[in-house]
């Protein structure tokens, strides 16, 4: 686990401004300490949306190890650095390894926030989908009897 957040930190998605973080299992988000009651409101949110997901998606994240890391970008200049090729859109979705880096340009506004949560889901929601439970696995057995 330490080497996927040590790749992370060594990729083009991290910034210097991300000084302050919310771990939950397979989803992290990083930010800028000024902005952590927006990426508090985003974390608690995409917990809401996601109410129906959570022990699939927390299943999933003990079998295959793939995290969600969402990156609030203070600016569109530090967004841009990281996603050179986006087309001007609030969320853009890349891939890091086996990981996913949901990119959020900067600044936020109150309004953004359900889009985020959104886009997080759908992308819970793929996770879920491409890494079904197999048969006869302990391991899956036992977290679904949780």
């Amino acid at each position: 686990m330490s080497s996927q957040i040590s790749f992370l930190t060594q990729s083009r998605f991290y910034s210097p401004a991300f000084n302050s973080a919310i771990f939950d299992g397979p989803l992290r988000i990083y930010f800028a300490q000024y902005q952590e009651p927006i990426a508090l409101k985003i974390y608690f949110m995409a917990q809401q949306k996601m109410a129906g997901q959570a022990l699939s998606l927390r299943e999933v994240y003990r079998r295959v190890g793939v995290n969600i890391f969402v990156m609030l970008y203070p600016s569109a200049e530090a967004f841009q650095m990281s996603f050179e090729q986006n087309s001007g859109e609030l969320v853009h979705i890349d891939r890091l390894g086996t990981d996913f880096v949901v990119g959020v340009s900067g600044p936020i506004s109150e309004t953004q926030i359900e889009t985020i949560c959104e886009r997080i889901q759908e992308l819970a929601k793929v996770l879920i989908e491409m890494n079904p439970p197999t048969i006869n696995d302990p391991e899956v057995e036992s977290a679904l009897a949780l």
